[in-house]
């Protein structure tokens, strides 16, 4: 791996505040290739930005130009190729072997507008003076943030309200409707139920972790309680502006008729209903996990390398259960119409 002061000779890093180097470092994996393979193995050019830090590679456009990157050279200090783009590259290491440095390139891109509205923020701005950035990292880093277009970016960070929190507080309570979200800047969180024998701990959080999203998408009461397991500063996004920035980007709506076509492809329908209105009427083969034991189910029940379709009788379930699985990796679509729009299709189809 390189060092910060050889990161600042890479492109985009050095155009980026020296003070950010360190933790952005930390976000490259390393991946070495043997002579005659191609560096596109790994994500077929879709996912991460490369650079060659050791070796010579071959790179071969649909043009048919060609182009050797070496480590000794001024290229490699520039991404090979645009990623994920509609040009097809091939690439071969030439050397014995090849040692490739790479970065999600989505998380690039994010940091890169971050680091903009970083600069032209005054100096008395909630973004600056912090001891640590590693927040910015989390929230970069989850998959909600991820799906968003870098043209929306900036504005999670312009809507954001700092939070002084002291150890004890109750952020949020379970049952409460949803009025904000929120990402650790410093400090920890616990995440607890209440149930008939008392408190029951979830989950706990740290730095740069963003919870309380869920009840934002759904409208629904709060399923779950945090409380500050020590001091710290937290950022807060008021729920109307969360929702206008994420919902309408991470919640992917399908027609009924799309659905069916996935689901004959291999997709599995989630049925996110209570359990009395699952028997009551529900499709066969469909997999069934109410709403509010999603998370601590859907592990066991959902295959995450198949897509995964939530259909309800509200489209806020549905929508609450898309966000959620979205969050947690999942490749996952919203259908229109409720199940009895789907049983319907089928009747129709069956006809």
């Amino acid at each position: 791996m390189i060092t910060v002061e050889e990161l600042k000779k890479y492109y985009p890093f050095n155009k980026m505040e020296e003070k950010f180097l360190p933790i952005l470092l930390n976000q490259f994996e390393v991946h070495q290739f043997e002579k005659g393979e191609s560096i596109f193995k790994l994500d077929d050019n879709k996912i991460f930005a490369k650079y060659v830090i050791q070796g010579a590679v071959e790179i071969r456009y649909p043009t048919g130009r060609v182009k050797v990157v070496k480590d000794t050279s001024l290229q490699s200090y520039y991404p090979i190729g645009d990623v994920n783009t509609s040009k097809k590259l091939a690439s071969e290491v030439k050397s014995s072997s090849a040692k490739i440095m790479m970065i999600n390139n989505v998380f690039l891109d994010h940091f890169m507008v971050w680091n903009d509205l970083f600069r032209q923020s005054d100096d008395s701005s909630s973004l600056k003076g912090h001891q640590s950035y590693e927040w910015v990292v989390g929230l970069l880093n989850s998959n909600a943030v991820q799906m968003l277009p870098r043209g929306h970016v900036d504005q999670i960070f312009k809507n954001l309200e700092p939070m002084a929190v002291s150890l004890g507080d109750e952020i949020i309570t379970e049952g409460d409707s949803g009025d904000y979200c929120y990402i650790i800047v410093e400090g920890a969180v616990e995440v607890f139920k209440c149930k008939a024998e008392g408190e029951v701990m979830v989950a706990t959080l740290g730095k740069g972790s963003l919870f309380g999203e869920h009840a934002l998408v759904s409208q629904e009461p709060r399923t779950a309680s945090v409380r500050m397991m020590t001091d710290g500063l937290l950022m807060r996004l008021v729920g109307e502006k969360f929702s206008s920035l994420l919902k309408s980007h991470v919640v992917r709506w399908l027609t009924t008729d799309a659905s069916f076509e996935m689901m004959l492809d291999g997709a599995t329908l989630l049925d996110v209903r209570e359990q009395e209105e699952f028997e009551n009427l529900g499709f066969e083969g469909s997999v069934h996990i109410p709403v509010d034991r999603l998370r601590e189910q859907c592990e066991a029940k959902l295959d995450k390398s198949k897509p995964v379709i939530t259909c309800s009788n509200t489209g806020m379930r549905c929508a609450s259960a898309a966000f959620l699985l979205a969050t947690l990796g999942y490749d996952v679509y919203s259908m229109q119409g409720g199940i009895m729009g789907l049983l319907k299709l089928v009747e129709n189809k069956l006809d």
